[in-house]
């Protein structure tokens, strides 16, 4: 595992040592580098793991502009610790807002047993008044055509598409099967970079606060576990070379949708901290291999 502290303290690697595969995806054009607050996120986007507060979406919000991704991901952020405890790898970073008055610290643990990461986050309000956001985590990940996705959804819904026919913004439909003017599509079944697709969607509904990456060919996945009293949606960003010719999936956790902070709080989606008030949330992710399934995997995320 590498993460990078000058850059959002993003996890960059994440190797399964098994075989050598990086479970991560990286662009292939773009390497990891510092950048501003204010610059598009998208265009200097390296891959890996990263995390959004207080929004998603670019949005104007009470005033304050706040850039695709938030406002942490482009921090240096701090390593206020790093070692071993208990025979795992443990290290701690922090960073503060510099747009928002909060001070966010994030605990990052590998299991010195397991293939088991541990990633939890707080995030305080230090100003005198109600904060308002949105938090989620961003991990962008390896795909082949054989990858499948399990989501334990029973809906799912239509933000965005690059192309005209596969489904209408807004369109609520029985996951995984979408229905749209260009045809009928499995979503949970990973398309080729050559079908120049990319879709934006919400995972609503869900049975249960996780979801798997899995090749269907070789048996290999990766299974992330999240709280779904805080995160009860998932954005799913399906990439089959639609986007700047690329191809990857990046399967969202969100403490609410949309994943806007200005259209949330019109709505009243958003959460909010009041003065001296603490967020706090725990991911776990692992890698499994057959004979291993997604359901055995499932039981080390305890």
């Amino acid at each position: 595992m590498r993460v990078l502290p000058e850059v959002g303290a993003k996890i960059y690697d994440l190797v399964w040592k098994a075989s050598g595969q990086n479970i991560l995806w990286h662009n292939p054009r773009i390497a990891p580098q510092a950048s501003t607050i204010e610059s598009e996120f998208d265009n200097y986007w390296c891959g890996g793991w990263d995390d959004a507060f207080p929004t998603c979406d670019e949005c104007v919000f009470q005033g304050q502009r706040y850039p695709s991704l938030g406002e942490l991901r482009s921090l240096k952020w701090q390593v206020d610790s790093c070692g071993k405890s208990m025979g795992n790898a443990v290290a701690q970073l922090s960073a503060f807002g510099a747009i928002s008055p909060v001070r966010a610290t994030k605990t990052i643990t590998l299991d010195g047993l397991a293939p088991v990461i541990r990633l939890h986050y707080r995030i305080g309000n230090l100003g005198p008044g109600r904060l308002h956001f949105l938090w989620g985590t961003h991990p962008a990940i390896a795909i082949t055509e054989t990858t499948i996705l399990r989501i334990p959804a029973k809906h799912a819904v239509v933000a965005q598409c690059n192309q005209p026919g596969w489904g209408d913004p807004g369109q609520q439909y029985d996951w995984p099967i979408l229905e749209g003017a260009a045809g009928q599509l499995k979503m949970d079944k990973v398309q080729g970079i050559e079908a120049n697709l990319c879709f934006g969607h919400y995972a609503v509904d869900l049975d249960a606060g996780w979801y798997a990456v899995e090749d269907a060919s070789s048996g290999q996945g990766f299974l992330l576990k999240f709280p779904l009293d805080k995160c009860p949606c998932l954005w799913l960003w399906l990439n089959y070379g639609g986007w700047r010719g690329l191809h990857h999936v990046i399967l969202e956790p969100w403490t609410s949708k949309p994943v806007n902070l200005a259209e949330a709080y019109q709505q009243g989606t958003s959460r909010s901290l009041a003065a001296g008030e603490e967020f706090s949330v725990e991911v776990s992710a692992t890698y499994y291999q057959k004979p291993e399934t997604f359901q055995d995997a499932l039981t080390r995320l305890v």
